[in-house]
This record gives C-alpha cells, structure tokens and sequence, in this order.
C-alpha cells in the first residue's frame, strides 16, 4: 500500500467529498475553478494580515525553502523564541502537514487561534482546526485553547488603520477536541481510498458545500440539453425531483404529465417540451406606467476589511449606477456616475442620483438590490433621506413581472437577467463586453482602479469596461420593457 502525503487542505477536501480529493491528488488537471476564487483568496490574504497585525511581536515562517524548511523554521523558533507568537506554524505528523494561522504562546502551552473572513463559525471550521489540533499535539506541542478568529459584522471602522474590535473570538476547544477525536479515522480512511480507484459518488449538495467543488464541470459529464437541475425549486418541491431523479430521469422533457405538483415547474416542463417561449400578455402590467421611465443599476464594493471610516464589514458601499432615461416621443438618454477617486464614494453616488432623475416617472430596476442600496444610502445620509425616499417609492420591480409573465426554454430554468435578455435581445448578449461581466468582476475592477499601484493606461481601460458593463444592464432593461410592451 502507498503511503500518502496528505495535508489539511486535502483532508478537508476529503471531508467535502471524497472523490474531490481523490481527484486533486491524481487528476488535478480537471481542476476549474470559478471566476471568484482569486477575489476569495485575496480577501483571505488581506484578513489574515489584519489579524497578525494584532500581534505586533509575531514572527511568520517563510515557505519559500519548502514544508521542510517551514517546519525546520518552526521548530527553531519555537525553541529560541518560546515566548513569540507565530504565523503559519508549520508542523508535519503522522505524515499529515498543517500551517497554523496563528500560534500563539499562553502560560504553559499555546493558544491555536484559525483566521476566517466569514461572520461566523461553520462546522467545517471546527473540522478544519479539529485536523491543526490532531497534528500539532501528535507533534507535542501542547494546545490549551482553540480559536476561531472571525469577522464581527457588528465593527464600525473608526480609521486611521484602527481595526480593535473587527475581530470575534470564539472559543471552539471543546467542540474541536472532541472531534479531533475521529480524524485518526479520517486520515487512515482517505489513505485507504486513494489506493483504489475513482469512486463513483452521486453529485449532490457536497457538490456546492461548503465551497464549489472546482471539479463540477468533470462530474456532470455529456449532460442532457435541459438537465433536471435546471428546474425551479420552489419551497417543498425537492422530494418530487429527488424522486424523479432516482427514477433515472435526467431530462426536463422526460418529467410524466402530472408529476409536477408546482405549477412554476410545470410551466417550465411545458415550455421546454414545446420549444418555444411564452409570454402572458395578460399578466403584463407595463402600460399603467408614464413617461419619463428610468432604468436604474447600482454596482456596489464590500469589504471583508473596512478602508473607509464609518463603514463596516460587508456591507454594500455603491460606487457606480447606470440609468437610461426613456421619454415619451421615444428618445433615449443615458445617464452614468462612476467614482474613482479612492475616496468613499457612498455620498456622490447618491447625490449624483438625487440631481439626474426627475421628480416623477417610474424608475424600473431588476430584483431588489437597487431597493436595498437605497435603504442604505437612506439610513447613511439624513439629509439626503427624503429624496432618496422619494425615488424608493418610485421603484418598479421587473423581475417579478417576468417571472409570472415570460418563460424561454434557454434560460434554463433561471430569471436572472443574465438568462433572460440574450432570449429577448441577443444582441445584448454578455459575450461583447471585455473582463467585466458580472458583479464580482466589476467589484475586482474597481478595486483595482483605486489601488495607486495601477497604471494609467490600465485604469483607463478598466473604467472603461465598467462603464460598458452598467450601461450594458440598464440598456437591457429598456428592451425589456418593450417586449413586454408588445
């Protein structure tokens, strides 16, 4: 039998699904990973520094000489400094390597403290410090406390780098020395597994939890053309799919006449099965509502780490909006703010807005965010809250209206307008626009915009690209009305 190497990294991937780690150690070709991880990374990194910082004594081992050297660094410090705390400790025992966030030294051991940029603690954090706890007392480094080290959404930034109280500290020793218990077994079972062959598992929830495993793509295989996991899943629906599913249904158009007990669902069977798109004129509600007509789009930054006063751990800050001004004669305008400035960018955002639309008119947006952006920018600015209150109130909500009113085989079972436009104005399809394509890639980009570091001539273009993408949604709302005006 093969002895493995294993890390914590890949334990836990084992404890997501084992054929996830089956296929990192043997097939890491297939690896894709989705379009945020780089953005996910970065805001760990910046977490993990901020975190450190609280410990202005601490030394970080370097890994640039390998695990080996890591771990030789470690047991060096831990013998000449026993006193000082220690970043990305590194121990290798019972062949399983861990690197710990932070090691920090209490009286008569050490306090083992995990660093997550989430709000709360998960059961696979406690896992994830459960394997830290195994090694590092298999090692004989004494652990006194467990901690997990996380975001207090609560924190309101005071500035001038002040960052006491952005962190909880939740101590999970308890839970995790009882688990630390059991992975002993994790690791000889996972040693086991990958001396066999690829296993075959279902794809199910571990699929997508706790993260989008990046070998989704790999397992779904030669798919259907409407895939059962395109179907709306409506609250209290799942058991009928999951019965379908193990029936060896796997088409939407392979679902029984009757089996459907929700009619959305079965709105979609039937449009997928005939082909071609409905909409329901009669449930269209466009025409009550004058001109002039606005369409509105925020895009909007957070932080996991504020870096502007006043403001506090993921809450949406906009920094740009779209808005197309359609009047009666049929004239269409376009409006657009875009603050680069690197300052906080909340105020002339809002301001910008207040001066642009016009006291009457409704202004259309698609879902509910540009509600809650405007809910925000209420209760941020009192002096601007009465005007702001006034353009809520004119708010009108597409996507409802689509959903009871238009259905296209090839949105595949989503509202998104992502889905929806390129079904009703292909021209507008997302593939014309440069990077910036979703929310996430406009939020990459203006961070990149205000960091000093970037270059001119990479600032202009990627402002340019924002401004394309936000103008390219409000432009696609506008078609979409005059369909659903037809």
């Amino acid at each position: 039998m093969t002895t493995h190497y294993l890390s914590k990294s890949k334990i836990m991937a084992g404890r997501q699904c084992e054929k996830r780690l089956w296929l990192e150690m043997y097939r890491s070709d297939l690896i894709e990973y989705g379009s945020d991880v780089e953005q996910r990374f970065a805001v760990g990194d910046n977490v993990n520094d901020v975190a450190r910082a609280q410990y202005p004594d601490g030394v970080l081992v370097s890994y640039d000489h390998g695990a080996e050297g890591a771990v030789e660094d470690t047991r060096r410090l831990l013998s000449e400094q026993p006193c000082t705390p220690i970043f990305e400790a590194t121990f290798k025992a019972q062949n399983v390597l861990v690197r710990v966030d932070i090691l920090n030294p209490c009286r008569e051991g050490y306090e083992l403290i995990e660093v997550k940029s989430s709000t709360s603690v998960k059961n696979h954090h406690r896992e994830d410090s459960a394997v830290q706890t195994w090694v590092l007392e298999s090692a004989g480094i004494p652990i006194n406390a467990i901690y997990l080290c996380h975001i207090n959404k609560q924190f309101v930034y005071p500035g001038n780098d002040d960052y006491q109280g952005l962190f909880h500290y939740e101590d999970i020793t308890e839970e995790v020395r009882e688990l630390s218990r059991a992975v002993p077994q994790w690791e000889e079972r996972y040693r086991e597994m990958l001396n066999d062959d690829e296993l075959e598992i279902e794809m199910g929830s571990q699929c997508t939890d706790p993260y989008s495993c990046p070998f989704i793509d790999y397992c779904r295989g030669e798919e259907t053309e409407y895939p059962l996991r395109y179907m709306p899943r409506p609250r209290g629906t799942r058991q009928v799919l999951d019965a379908l599913t193990a029936e060896g249904i796997e088409d939407i158009r392979d679902i029984p006449e009757g089996r459907l007990t929700n009619d959305k669902q079965e709105w979609v069977r039937r449009i997928t099965i005939a082909g071609v798109p409905e909409l329901k004129l009669e449930a269209v509600e466009i025409d009550q509502y004058g001109y002039p007509r606005y369409y509105l789009d925020f895009e909007t930054i957070h932080f996991a780490v504020p870096i502007w006063e006043d403001t506090s751990p993921y809450k949406a800050l906009p920094f740009q909006w779209s808005c197309h001004i359609e009047l009666a004669s049929g004239e269409l305008q376009h409006e657009e703010h875009l603050d680069t400035s690197g300052n906080p960018p909340m105020r002339t955002c809002a301001e910008a807005l207040i001066e642009t639309i016009g006291k009457e008119g409704p202004i259309f947006a698609y879902g509910s965010y540009e509600k809650t952006v405007l809910n925000a920018l209420i209760a941020r600015y009192s002096d601007l809250a009465e005007d702001l209150h006034k353009l809520k109130k004119r708010l009108v909500d597409l996507l409802p209206i689509l959903q009871r009113t238009y259905y296209h085989p090839d949105m595949l079972g989503s509202w998104s307008i992502k889905n929806v436009l390129p079904t009703i104005a292909p021209h507008l399809g997302y593939g014309s626009l440069g990077d910036v394509q979703d929310g996430s890639a406009a939020g990459t980009a203006y961070l990149q915009i205000i960091n000093p570091e970037t270059g001119a001539a990479e600032r202009e273009r990627l402002t340019r690209e924002l401004l394309a993408y936000c103008k390219h949604d409000t432009l696609g709302m506008v078609e979409l009305v005059k369909y659903l005006s037809k």
